[in-house]
C-alpha cells in the first residue's frame, strides 16, 4: 500500500522523451512501475490537473490513462462534492489535512465512494514551478454501503426499541451505574427524559421504592457472574409521585467468540400496575368464592370426563357420606341408575348447562333425590377438560310436594262428597219428622229413600275413582330438568 511520505517528494514528471532514462539514473527503483502495480489508486496533480494516474485509479473511474491526463480532478468528482474538494486541495499546502471522503464519477454514470489522502510534493521538469500534490485513493464504496445498511438497520432497531411499550436500559458489565443505552419509554415509566438518564442526572435506582431498593441493588449486582437471565418485581415512584409495579427482566449478552466475556447487561422493565390490580381483585374474588364453596350447604364438585372427583366441598362429602379426602371413586357410582349421568353429559357436551333430577345412593345406602346443575370447563382450544356442578338434596322437597298433591286430591274429593252427603242428611231429617209426627206418607218416604240412594251412588263413584286412579301419583319430568308429581287419574277424568 502506498503511504505518502512526511517530507515533500521530488518527482520528475517532465515531458522530455528521456524521462524514463532520467528516472532510472536518479533512482535505483522505477517508481512508475511500483505505483502502477498498487491496488490503491494514486494520482499526481499539477495545479489541480492530473499528470499521472496509476492503473488502480483508472479502474475506479472507468477511464484509461490517456483520458485522465490533463483533466482537472474536480471534473471527475460528483458535482455535489466539488466545492468541498476544491477547498481541500487549495489549502493542502498551507494547512495539511489528513483525508477527505467524496464520490468519484464513472463513465457508466455510477460513482465510487473514495477516501483520499493528499500530500504536497515538489515536481521537476516542466512542472517544477507548479503546485504538486500526490493523492492516494481508497475505494470505500462497499464499506460505505455496509455502513449505510448498518445505519438503516440501527435506525430501524432503534425505532423498534423506542416504539416498544417496555422500558429497555443497558448497563456495562460489573458497573450498573454505567448506562450504555435507554429507550424513550423511560419517559412513560419513570417520568424523566432519556437525556437525564444518559447524562447521569438521575438513575433508575432513584425511582425505586425505599422498601425495595436494597433488594433491587442486590438483584442488579448478581449480573453477570451469578445470574444470566432473571427477573423480579418491585415498586417504583415516578416523578409524578405515583407508585407503579414493574417487572424487571435482566439478560446478559456476551461477546461473540469472546469465550464467555460479557458485553452488556440488558434490563427490560414492564409496567404491570394494572396486572397487579387485576391480580389482587382476582385473589379477593377467589377468596370469597372459596369461602362460599366451603360454607355452602349444597354439594359443589369438579370431575373428569371419566367421573373421577377433582374437587368436592365439605357439604358434598356430608351428602355422599364420605369422610376425609375424596376417595378413588367415580361420581356415577352414586347414581341409582348410572346411565343418568350419560344423559346429563350428552346435554353438557352440546355447550349448554345441564340440569337433571336423579336418585343417588349414599355411602350409607340411603336413597336421596338430587337436583344437578352442571357445566363443562374448557381450555383455550375449546376442548373439554372437566365438569363442575352444584347438587341440591331435594328429597324432603319432593316429599312435601307429594303431600301437597295428596292435599289437593283430598280437597277435590271433599268437594265431590259434600253435596251427596247433604242430600242424605236432609232426607234423613225429613224421614225423622214424618216418623215423629205419625204422618208417614209412603210415597214421600219412598222418594226420600230414592234420593238417598242416588246420593249414595254419587258418593260411591268418586271413592272408587280415588281407589283406582286418584292415588296413582307418579314422578314425571317437568321438561326443564326438574321433577313433579302428576295425578294420572285426574288427567283421565278431564
Amino acid at each position: 500500500m502506498f503511504v505518502p511520505p512526511s517530507t515533500p517528494l521530488i518527482m520528475n514528471f517532465s515531458s522530455d522523451n528521456k524521462l524514463e532514462e532520467i528516472i532510472a539514473k536518479s533512482n535505483p527503483v522505477n517508481y512508475r512501475n511500483v505505483l502502477f502495480s498498487l491496488d490503491q489508486g494514486v494520482v499526481v496533480l499539477s495545479d489541480g490537473r492530473i499528470i499521472y494516474a496509476n492503473r488502480a485509479f483508472c479502474q475506479m473511474t472507468g477511464k484509461n490513462r490517456g483520458e485522465m491526463i490533463g483533466h482537472h480532478l474536480l471534473e471527475i468528482a460528483e458535482v455535489s462534492d466539488r466545492s468541498r474538494l476544491k477547498t481541500f486541495l487549495d489549502t493542502i499546502i498551507e494547512h495539511p489535512k489528513k483525508e477527505i471522503i467524496y464520490s468519484l464519477s464513472r463513465e457508466s454514470g455510477t460513482c465510487n465512494r473514495v477516501r483520499m489522502h493528499a500530500v504536497s510534493i515538489q515536481l521537476q521538469g516542466v512542472y517544477a514551478t507548479s503546485k504538486g500534490i500526490c493523492c492516494s485513493f481508497f475505494d470505500i464504496s462497499d464499506l460505505f454501503d455496509r455502513i449505510e445498511s448498518l445505519s438503516r438497520r440501527n435506525r430501524r432497531l432503534r425505532s423498534l426499541l423506542d416504539d416498544t411499550e417496555s422500558m429497555i436500559i443497558s448497563f456495562a458489565p460489573y458497573d450498573f451505574k454505567d448506562i450504555l443505552l435507554v429507550n424513550k419509554h423511560v419517559e412513560a415509566v419513570l417520568g424523566c427524559s432519556v437525556r437525564e438518564i444518559r447524562n447521569g442526572t438521575v438513575h433508575l435506582f432513584d425511582f425505586v421504592h425505599p422498601d425495595f431498593l436494597d433488594k433491587v441493588i442486590a438483584f442488579y449486582a448478581r449480573f453477570p457472574d451469578e445470574a444470566e437471565n432473571e427477573w423480579m418485581e418491585y415498586i417504583i415512584i415516578g416523578k409524578d409521585k405515583q407508585c407503579k409495579w414493574v417487572r424487571d427482566t435482566g439478560n446478559t449478552l456476551y461477546v461473540e467468540k469472546g469465550y464467555g466475556m460479557p458485553r452488556r447487561i440488558d434490563h427490560t422493565i414492564v409496567d404491570i400496575t394494572d396486572q397487579k390490580r387485576r391480580q389482587a381483585k382476582l385473589d379477593t374474588e377467589r377468596a370469597k368464592l372459596a369461602t362460599i364453596i366451603q360454607n355452602s350447604t349444597d354439594m359443589i364438585y369438579r370431575t373428569t370426563f371419566e367421573g373421577n372427583f377433582l374437587e368436592l366441598n365439605p357439604a358434598g362429602r356430608r351428602m355422599l357420606g364420605i369422610a376425609g379426602e375424596v376417595p378413588e371413586r367415580k361420581i356415577q357410582e352414586f347414581y341409582v341408575d348410572p346411565k343418568k349421568r350419560s344423559v346429563l353429559l350428552a346435554l353438557i357436551n352440546k355447550g349448554k348447562p345441564g340440569q337433571q333430577v336423579a336418585k343417588w345412593k349414599t355411602s350409607e345406602g340411603e336413597i336421596i333425590d338430587v337436583a344437578i346443575n352442571a357445566v363443562a370447563e374448557t381450555d383455550m382450544t375449546g376442548q373439554i377438560v372437566s365438569y363442575q356442578g352444584i347438587v341440591h338434596n331435594v328429597t324432603n322437597a319432593l316429599k312435601m310436594q307429594k303431600i301437597e298433591s295428596i292435599k289437593k286430591i283430598s280437597g277435590g274429593l271433599s268437594d265431590k262428597l259434600n253435596t251427596p252427603l247433604m242430600t242424605i242428611a236432609m232426607n234423613i231429617g225429613l224421614m225423622k219428622e214424618m216418623i215423629n209426627d205419625n204422618e208417614l206418607d209412603a210415597q214421600e218416604f219412598s222418594s226420600c229413600l230414592d234420593l238417598m240412594h242416588q246420593a249414595y251412588e254419587q258418593i260411591l263413584e268418586p271413592l272408587q275413582a280415588v281407589r283406582n286412579s286418584y292415588w296413582d301419583i307418579k314422578e314425571v319430568s317437568d321438561g326443564s330438568g326438574g321433577m313433579i308429581y302428576e295425578i294420572q287419574g285426574d288427567k283421565d277424568s278431564r
